[in-house]
């Protein structure tokens, strides 16, 4: 990847253009970088091992009990992290809170049903399918520009 600067001193707003033939892995990358959309780290514990758990691998974390789960394309971790705790620093911003109980990813979700009065489910790129509360709706939609 090539990166060039251009120092021009009658520019008011810096303006960053990307040209690329796709949007691959090392183009959306620098794209996350430059929208803030910086990865922080999340351990997720199963059994006695850690895991530094990969963000954009993460479908959702939800609440089992008094247990905070992350649900990812390897399996399901415990976190020691609160909810709340991720709500207000999350791994990037595309996680979105949609009930008391969970947090998704929204570049993990495949498709909105909007068909039920009041309330949407958000299906998963793997299939999997979950809803968002009504008291969380309106803050859903925008997010989302509907």
């Amino acid at each position: 990847m090539d990166v060039k600067i251009i120092i021009d001193e009658s520019v008011i707003n810096p303006e960053v253009v990307i040209k690329a033939r796709e949007v691959t892995p090392d183009v959306q990358q620098v794209i996350d970088m430059l929208r803030g959309n910086l990865n922080r780290q999340l351990l997720g514990y199963n059994d006695r091992e850690v895991f530094i758990l990969d963000a954009t691998k993460i479908f959702s974390i939800h609440t089992e009990g008094n247990k905070v789960t992350a649900v990812t394309e390897d399996g399901s971790f415990y976190l020691k992290n609160r909810l709340y705790e991720i709500d207000e620093n999350p791994p990037n911003k595309t996680f979105i809170r949609i009930s008391n109980s969970e947090i998704v990813n929204f570049s993990k979700v495949k498709s909105l049903d909007l068909s039920i009065t009041g309330t949407i489910t958000l299906k998963f790129k793997n299939g999997e399918k979950t809803y968002v509360s009504r008291r969380y709706v309106d803050k859903i939609k925008t997010h989302l520009g509907l």
